[in-house]
């Protein structure tokens, strides 16, 4: 969860980073909080001052928007000071589908991350998925992949390729258990065959490039969201 706010702070000056807005919080007399997640910086609460912030800083401060932002570590707090957009990711917002979806995204990574704690790895995958979505690759399967990269990212990713109990490698007879992907040796939960262990295997380890161009052929996405329920019980 995230916490610690005003903890492990920075020390006083100006610090400039790229990265996205993850949360806005407004207030009529403090003006907004933003939490940035910033690279090598972690995700950071910021304040804008009030009655100024939509005019300095535009659609900068908006959740979802990716870009540089000036920030000022003051003994009081720390402070946004400028910000300019790198991608607003506005074609997402016309598809009701994918903006849910990097929602979610965007939910998720506020669950799993820590304040004030550099997560270059989360940032990064993050920014590729929002990638993802922006080139038409279905949501659903963009979804599984993230999901299970995250999980791999702090170290609870269930294994996809061996057996969670004893750790040989999964074949024609693997079954889901309430632990992972197990063989038949230790496990008769429910069956997987062989080629949806692969497209499983392939949504979630495939490159960038290489991802981007198998989810666009014809694929069965109906069957991820069964194992996008299955990869969230791993988060709570």
């Amino acid at each position: 969860m995230i916490s610690n706010f005003g903890t492990d702070k920075l020390e006083q000056g100006y610090y400039k980073q790229s990265g996205t807005v993850l949360q806005r919080r407004d207030s009529v007399k403090s003006g907004l909080s933003l939490l940035l997640f910033l690279r090598d910086l972690g995700p950071r609460w910021v304040f804008a001052p009030a009655g100024s912030s939509k005019n300095r800083f535009g659609g900068a401060i908006e959740p979802m928007m990716w870009g540089t932002y000036n920030i000022y570590q003051s003994p009081n707090g720390l402070y946004l000071q400028s910000a300019e957009v790198k991608e607003d990711f506005l074609i997402l917002r016309s598809k009701s589908l994918q903006l849910y979806t990097a929602i979610q995204f965007y939910k998720t990574v506020c669950k799993v991350v820590e304040t004030t704690h550099e997560s270059n790895n989360i940032l990064n995958l993050l920014w590729g998925t929002m990638l993802l979505l922006k080139e038409n690759c279905h949501p659903k399967i963009v979804e599984f992949r993230f999901i299970w990269r995250l999980l791999n990212a702090i170290g609870l990713a269930p294994s996809l390729r061996q057996c969670v109990l004893c750790g040989s490698l999964l074949n024609n007879s693997s079954f889901w258990s309430d632990d992972g992907l197990c063989c038949s040796k230790c496990s008769t939960c429910v069956s997987i065959d062989i080629e949806l262990l692969k497209e499983l295997q392939y949504a979630a380890t495939l490159k960038q490039n290489d991802f981007l161009k198998w989810s666009q052929m014809d694929r069965n996405v109906e069957i991820y969201q069964d194992f996008i329920n299955k990869l969230r019980l791993f988060l709570i």
